[in-house]
């Protein structure tokens, strides 16, 4: 490094003293070298080729992924053709270092074999005048199967190799991977390839050791920075995950600022998608999430395995989902023994008081008061609260509530609640959801029959047990009725929908199949794998079985508030006309893990109200439900105790131009005797309908008419004799 220094010093100071110039200032972009060959995946070796258009220009480059000074070591002045080719008989090199961690299960193991490396070629063109031009990165992969060697996006990650592995700067080794900080940020060139070899972007930025622990592991997380220091391109531009929509506003996000690339955490040695499957299974849920991608890694040119792209909580991720001001976001982390353990990510301490004092109003006053309870919803969205206490439960996460715990506010002008503001910006504190590694089964973490409920909501005692802080909150909301049966029925909506074992289990399928292909690769790589199909299966055991554990210790836990067995509720309709709402979820195409929307069941408790709204389409209205009381069978909304198992349908009419539904034909929203009486009277010219368009209402027969079928028809309906209008 720094005989590196030294050249680069000798060399600017040669080139000011000949031209007068600041080689460094005075770089020139038109200058840069050009590249015969696009960066990425080829089938075949081939000669590279590098030209500049100003004549008398020479151009410098390197092959290990420093930056090119003329004269310094590793520097070479091109000539002619560079051959590209598989360097994959080449020895190991960056991976062969084995001062990269300090823990005594996942420490440095030499790979198994030669592995797969590419080219990268960095370049410069300097003038007569001694301007240099900016550094050209190119990175170049020669396999037979080409792109289809990994059917996943590739990241190339270029830098001086001391950057990295150097033991007094390098923050990859010899504990430097413990610091933090942008003192602790090093350049790098990053290029994206998609799966189908397309360039999503090439450009310059900063890089950090990502993580916790999992700093002290030989494969290390990743976090990159796009800075304008680096490059004029101030953020990642591309849609790196398809499909990603804003938490707030619902617009497409197709930039990003930072990325977070990670070596799957403590799940790094069972199925390297864990965390991602888990935050893409709530993805909809009302907490945020980091988007996944499963890739592959290069540093400088050598395989460094599979990585999952994910998004970072800071500033800008609330600024670009929620479309707001990010130095007005405060976001807190929370873990340790005690209460006071927070720390400030974004804001400052007085935002953590601020959560602080809402806790200890809390202690203060009694939460099963109206008054007290509504004052918290103020402050907290519980709504949010419940989705990501819920979200935990499932997953069997036992490294929380102790530990990562994570929430973020928008500080309002004047810090009070804003109910009106958009989503996200009223002032009220929201919860996020980051590293589940410990979930879904996890070989030391919650088992399919945890129960997460209970260890998340009593005070514990002995090993392993929550501090009493860490339970707090939840504990206490419970004694509010209100709450607990919202959490208790929201929970029973995720269980029907989102966590549906066939939902899950598809999944897996898709994740699982991402890297299937390269799984073996992988663990030549790292050797930590033992049996890759037996953890994935895991997962599979988890999807199908966790369902019915989480629903009995829902029972036992809440029995002694009232709550009795589950019951199945079956709900029906044809969905041309309509759909069906049930407490917080739409029964419909639109909602994860609906498949039959017409035929629909799910499992409720007995003890806790349910409560149920027909949903009308365009050119439909509700008419009656079939299966419930008589006393509530017209209401468009009913609340029901399912103590026993229900079938319950909707029923919807058609509407005339004006929005009345046929056989409505006094237009009080009931189809009975009174209807039948008029129409009757109409067709024995005793009076006149006086309906804007009387074929819509009392047409019943469609056949253009209006006459004693109708009437005939009409009278069956009312007597229930027939169950739908129009009648044929």
């Amino acid at each position: 490094m720094r005989k590196k220094i030294c050249a680069l010093l000798i060399f600017a100071v040669l080139l000011s003293a000949l031209t007068g110039l600041n080689v460094f200032a005075q770089s020139n972009k038109a200058l840069r070298p050009v590249f015969s060959h696009q960066g990425g995946f080829y089938t075949q070796p081939f000669e590279l080729y590098l030209s500049v258009q100003e004549p008398n220009t020479r151009i410098f480059y390197t092959l290990d992924g420093s930056v090119p000074v003329p004269g310094s070591e590793g520097t070479f002045e091109y000539s002619g053709g560079i051959l590209i080719r598989n360097r994959t008989d080449e020895p190991n090199d960056l991976s062969m270092i084995r001062n990269v961690s300090n823990d005594m299960f996942q420490g440095w193991i030499e790979p198994k074999g030669q592995l797969f490396k590419g080219t990268v070629i960095r370049a410069i063109a300097v003038n007569q005048q001694g301007i240099a031009s900016d550094v050209v990165t190119r990175s170049y992969f020669v396999d037979p199967n080409g792109i289809q060697r990994y059917k996943l996006p590739v990241i190339s990650i270029v830098t001086d190799r001391d950057n990295l592995f150097d033991n007094q700067i390098g923050i990859y080794v010899n504990g430097n991977y413990e610091m933090r900080g942008k003192e602790w940020e090093r350049p790098v060139h990053v290029e994206f390839f998609e799966a189908d070899n397309t360039l999503a972007f090439s450009q310059n930025a900063g890089i950090r050791i990502h993580g916790g622990y999992t700093r002290k592991y030989a494969q290390k997380s990743f976090r990159l920075y796009a800075r304008e220091e680096y490059d004029e391109k101030k953020w990642f531009e591309h849609e790196i995950f398809p499909g990603l929509k804003a938490k707030g506003t619902g617009e497409s996000i197709e930039k990003f600022k930072r990325l977070v690339l990670r070596m799957s955490g403590n799940d790094s040695q069972y199925t390297m998608f864990r965390d991602g499957l888990m935050q893409d299974l709530v993805s909809h849920f009302n907490v945020d999430t980091q988007a996944f991608r499963a890739s592959v890694l290069f540093l400088n040119g050598e395989f460094w395995g599979i990585y999952n792209v994910r998004e970072r909580y800071d500033d800008r991720y609330f600024q670009i989902h929620y479309d707001l001001d990010r130095d007005k976001v405060a976001l807190l982390s929370i873990a340790g023994t005690t209460a006071e353990s927070i720390e400030v990510d974004e804001g400052t301490e007085e935002d953590a008081q601020d959560y602080r004092n809402i806790i200890n109003y809390i202690r203060q006053n009694n939460i099963k008061d109206s008054s007290t309870y509504e004052y918290v919803n103020t402050k907290l969205d519980l709504d949010s609260y419940i989705d990501y206490l819920i979200t935990h439960i499932y997953f069997a996460n036992t490294d929380w509530p102790a530990n990562n715990q994570t929430l973020w506010k928008y500080k309002t002008d004047n810090r009070e609640y804003n109910p009106n503001a958009p989503k996200g910006q009223d002032g009220r504190w929201r919860w996020a959801i980051r590293d589940t590694d410990f979930g879904f089964g996890l070989a030391y973490g919650g088992q399919v029959n945890h129960d997460t409920l209970s260890y998340a909501s009593t005070e514990g005692r002995g090993f392993g047990a929550p501090p009493a802080w860490s339970v707090f909150l939840f504990k206490t909301l419970l004694e509010n009725d209100d709450f607990r049966n919202k959490f208790i029925n929201r929970f029973a909506d995720h269980i029907n929908t989102a966590f549906v074992p066939e939902r899950v289990n598809e999944m897996i399928d898709k994740k699982s199949g991402d890297i299937a292909h390269i799984i073996d690769e992988h663990n030549r790589r790292w050797n930590k794998i033992e049996d890759w199909n037996k953890e994935v299966n895991i997962l599979r055991d988890f999807a199908n079985r966790r369902p019915s554990f989480v629903i009995n210790h829902i029972v036992n836990r809440f029995r002694n508030n009232g709550v009795s067995q589950s019951a199945s509720i079956n709900l029906s309709t044809d969905i041309e006309k309509g759909y069906i709402r049930i407490n917080s979820i739409d029964i419909n195409e639109k909602t994860p893990g609906v498949k039959d929307p017409a035929n629909w069941n799910g499992v409720y408790f007995g003890g806790v109200p349910v409560t149920i709204k027909a949903i009308p389409n365009e050119g439909y209205q509700f008419e009656r439900w079939e299966g419930v009381n008589e006393d509530i069978k017209y209401n468009d909304t009913i609340t029901i105790n399912p103590q026993n198992n229900l079938s319950i349908k909707a029923v919807f009419k058609k509407t005339s131009s004006g929005g009345r539904m046929m056989g409505d034909i006094n237009g009080d929203n009931v189809i009975n005797s009174s209807d039948y009486v008029l129409l009757q009277r109409y067709i024995l010219n005793i009076s006149d309908l006086k309906l804007e368009d009387k074929y819509a209402i009392t047409d019943l027969y469609e056949d253009g008419e209006i006459n004693s079928i109708d009437c005939a028809i009409l009278q069956r309906y009312v007597l229930n004799i027939i169950t739908s209008l129009p009648h044929k």
